[in-house]
């Protein structure tokens, strides 16, 4: 179903996972388009994370923001790094693990974080302006990915969903090393030279941002042929002809009284 607008591929996505938070979808524009917004429009106070403005998109509070030229003010320089508008700096080595004024530690050494960069490959923004956007709002022909906020369970329904039609056991879904920006947008959309590209990228698996990302949330990105192949399987997979396990009504009485003792 590579018919399948925007609009209708977030449509079967929120239905397949009964997610609360709304699908975005990513993609090239020459023009931003009509609604959407910088970053510092969308995160009002703290640090203007592109990744914190994209799950307040998914929550309604913006149609969707974009960077580019006349965009890259009062926004995370990483994020511009990792989206491929600027270079990374000199010290971003040290900063990302055991070095710096305020080393991350995400990383047990600089010579570790050098050669995870390298291995990332070149990381190139596409387009004029890289807009994220709610599906329902989006009016493009060809999105490069989508985005999808949820529970645990939400989320494990959606990479269910896109193992229905894949032979393969192994190699569909990656939780990779990287910024959630990266994560949520870069890898997915192909910014990124060195991640695979018929890959669903799960995450994010970057504890920097647990002071703003939910704890009991998760993500799913993926290339846009993915996502529509996902859409298209709905009807046809679990989610509708065994609705009753997948979303069920009551839950293991046993298992859910251990859980209530210790938390």
């Amino acid at each position: 179903m590579s018919h399948l607008t925007a609009k209708e591929v977030g449509e079967r996505l929120a239905r397949a996972g009964r997610l609360e938070l709304k699908p975005l979808c990513v993609y090239g524009a020459d023009e931003v388009p009509p609604g959407v917004v910088t970053v510092p429009d969308v995160v009002k106070a703290g640090h203007r994370c592109l990744a914190k403005a994209l799950l307040l998109v998914a929550a309604g509070e913006a149609d969707g923001v974009y960077v580019g030229p006349g965009a890259m003010k009062g926004i995370c320089p990483g994020a511009l790094c990792w989206l491929g508008l600027t270079a990374f700096p000199e010290d971003i080595c040290n900063d990302l693990s055991t070095g710096g004024d305020d080393p991350l530690y995400l990383k047990e050494s600089p010579a570790c974080a050098a050669w995870t960069l390298k291995k990332m490959g070149k990381v190139a923004s596409l387009h004029r302006h890289l807009v994220m956007q709610a599906c329902e709002k989006a009016a493009v022909a060809r999105p490069l990915s989508y985005l999808c906020f949820g529970s645990a369970e939400q989320v494990r329904d959606l990479c269910g969903l896109l193992h229905f039609d894949a032979d393969a056991p192994f190699g569909q879904i990656d939780a990779p090393w990287g910024s959630h920006c990266a994560t949520f947008v870069a890898y997915p959309a192909g910014l990124t030279g060195g991640a695979p590209k018929h890959t669903a990228f799960l995450g994010p698996t970057a504890p920097d941002g647990n002071p703003w990302f939910p704890r009991d949330m998760m993500a799913l990105s993926m290339p846009a042929k993915i996502a529509c192949r996902m859409a298209a399987d709905v009807d046809r997979s679990f989610v509708v002809k065994c609705a009753e396990t997948t979303f069920p009504k009551k839950r293991d009485a046993e298992v859910m009284k251990a859980l209530t003792k210790i938390r």
